[in-house]
């Protein structure tokens, strides 16, 4: 978690005459900050994003609109790029400060997120099934749980006892009113804040308000209903995650696309094409620095991906047997930092990144994927 001071926030910064950007914190050090992005109207406000649901994020919000004029209760209208903790977890708030503000996603990603269960019980228990199906094994499950929570292994079984009971105690507390945070708990998570959105969009729609047409526009990959949105008329595209101006969004194949049939990264790619066909002078993302050169960040982007391929048949042919688990995969291709150091939340999501790509390549007729008894899965060439 980054240190918050509200009266260190940069100011907003205006992009045309009435668009501005804000800042908002984020808990993250490699990802300090979420823009959310604040169309000016006579009787208000309309955010694209809104920030983590957190106390930190709301004070900056609210200091944010107050330096361009307004206040939370001002803000009419929501449009949500996706349903991620950053981007959707100030909506609940927004909706008290402001009851009648229009939250609007498209309808894809409002249908994902309500068939979605992070972070609940059963979420979980899938989660490390789904991680030993790819080649991580129980120990290091095990492992990897008592590290982030502190402690040796062979004390988890009564800190998880511990926490049950610290959990149910609260979750009556809250249920009766006489927890101190009672009236915000559920704000805090935003996957378990089941917004219904107002408005459903779907691909190409317009969104006209206050003298603004804003058209949607949907970017599958990042999430299955990620929505940037395009101005035709001032020649700005906001790409929410879809684009950033330095890292490369995480796309995953997880346990769900795997059921459903789904290859994530064949989406963002043409996802990526989509956006670059766009006539776009100035692109605004979510996070970092805007982007003066949409298509060419495409292309530096899918260059990266197709690297990545390369990564992963050179990494299979450098284990002996040639049929390794994603896990072993994902232990080879190149990160940021080295693997080794990755959290176990932070190797589920490299190992889904992986396992995009290596579905990719199977579709492609490149990989053979080999599922045993058990139902852990190897990767192997095609000869």
């Amino acid at each position: 978690m980054i240190d918050f001071d509200v009266t260190t926030l940069e100011p907003p910064r205006e992009i045309v005459p009435g668009l501005w950007r804000l800042r908002t914190p984020m808990t993250s050090d490699a990802l300090p900050w979420i823009m959310p992005y604040a169309f000016a109207g006579k009787h208000g406000v309309t955010l694209f994003d809104s920030g983590y649901g957190t106390p930190d994020a709301e004070a900056a919000l609210t200091a944010q609109l107050k330096a361009i004029g307004y206040a939370p209760s001002d803000v009419q209208r929501l449009i949500v790029s996706h349903a991620h903790p950053d981007h959707l977890g100030l909506a609940h708030w927004l909706k008290q400060q402001s009851p009648g503000c229009e939250v609007a996603m498209l309808g894809r990603e409002v249908e994902w997120f309500k068939d979605s269960h992070h972070g609940d019980e059963d979420w979980m228990a899938r989660h490390r099934a789904w991680m030993q199906r790819h080649g991580v094994t129980a120990e290091e499950l095990e492992r990897g749980r008592s590290e982030e929570r502190g402690g040796p292994p062979w004390e988890s079984k009564q800190r998880e006892e511990a926490r049950a009971a610290r959990a149910a105690a609260k979750a009556a507390a809250v249920a009766e009113g006489t927890h101190p945070d009672a009236a915000t708990e559920t704000e805090r998570r935003s996957w378990h804040m089941r917004i219904e959105a107002d408005r459903l969009l779907v691909d190409g729609e317009a969104i006209e308000f206050d003298g603004w047409r804003v058209l949607s526009v949907w970017t599958p990959g990042h999430t299955p209903g990620h929505l940037c949105a395009y101005l035709p008329e001032h020649r700005l595209t906001f790409t929410g995650d879809h684009v950033l101006s330095r890292i490369t969004p995480n796309v995953s194949l997880s346990e769900e696309d795997e059921a459903a049939g789904r290859n994530p990264l064949r989406e963002f790619l043409a996802s990526l094409k989509k956006v670059a066909d766009l006539d776009t002078g100035r692109a605004l993302p979510a996070h970092e620095e805007l982007i003066e050169d949409l298509p060419e960040r495409c292309r530096v982007i899918a260059d990266h991906h197709e690297h990545r391929l390369h990564e992963a048949l050179d990494a299979i042919d450098s284990v002996e047997g040639g049929r390794p688990s994603a896990a072993q995969i994902a232990e080879r291709v190149t990160w940021n930092r080295p693997y080794s150091t990755f959290s176990m939340m932070k190797r589920r999501s490299a190992i889904g990144e992986t396992l995009a790509h290596l579905d990719l390549l199977r579709e492609d007729g490149r990989l053979l994927m080999h599922e045993a008894e058990d139902g852990t899965v190897r990767w192997e060439r095609t000869r």
